[in-house]
C-alpha cells in the first residue's frame, strides 16, 4: 500500500482545483466544492455555548429558538447551503409536547459572514431553544 504524506495540494491546471474520479470511475468533482466549510455543534437551552466548530466565530441569540452563527471566515456569496438539525433532550420536554417529536431548524436570513436561523418544535409554530443544536455550511470561501 502506498502513502502520501503532503501539507498542501496544488491542482495541475488551476492551483484550486483538484480533480478526484468517483469511486466508480465514471464522474470527477473538484475536491474543494464536496468540503464542508463550517460547522458548529452547540446548547442554546438558556445561553448559547459551542461544544465544538470549524468557521464558527460567535452565537448570537435573538430570543427563543432564533439564533446568528457568526464564521470567522466568510463565505464567497450568498449562494451556500445550509443542512442543521436541533434535538430537545428528552428526560426534559420545555414545549410540553409528547417526547419524540422531531424538531425542525430553518434558515431565516444569511449573508456572507452569517447565517439566522431558527428551531420550532415538530411541525408547530412554537419557537423553542434547544439542547442539541447542529449546523453545516456548504459553499465557496471567499
Amino acid at each position: 500500500m502506498s502513502e502520501i504524506i503532503t501539507d498542501k495540494l496544488t491542482g495541475k491546471t488551476s492551483a484550486g482545483d483538484v480533480t478526484i474520479t468517483s469511486e466508480g470511475g465514471a464522474v470527477t468533482m473538484q475536491l474543494q466544492q464536496g468540503l464542508v466549510k463550517a460547522w458548529v455543534n452547540f446548547d442554546y437551552l438558556s445561553t448559547p455555548s459551542v461544544r465544538d466548530s470549524l468557521n464558527q466565530s460567535s452565537i448570537t441569540d435573538h430570543g427563543t429558538g432564533l439564533f446568528t452563527i457568526t464564521r470567522t471566515n466568510n463565505m464567497n456569496n450568498d449562494d451556500y447551503s445550509v443542512a442543521g438539525m436541533c434535538s430537545q433532550n428528552l428526560s426534559s420536554n420545555p414545549a410540553g409536547l409528547s417526547l419524540g417529536i422531531p424538531n425542525n431548524t430553518s434558515m431565516e436570513t444569511y449573508s456572507t459572514s452569517a447565517t439566522k436561523v431558527s428551531s420550532k418544535y415538530g411541525s408547530s409554530s412554537a419557537m423553542g431553544d434547544m439542547p442539541l443544536g447542529c449546523l453545516q455550511v456548504i459553499g465557496d470561501l471567499a
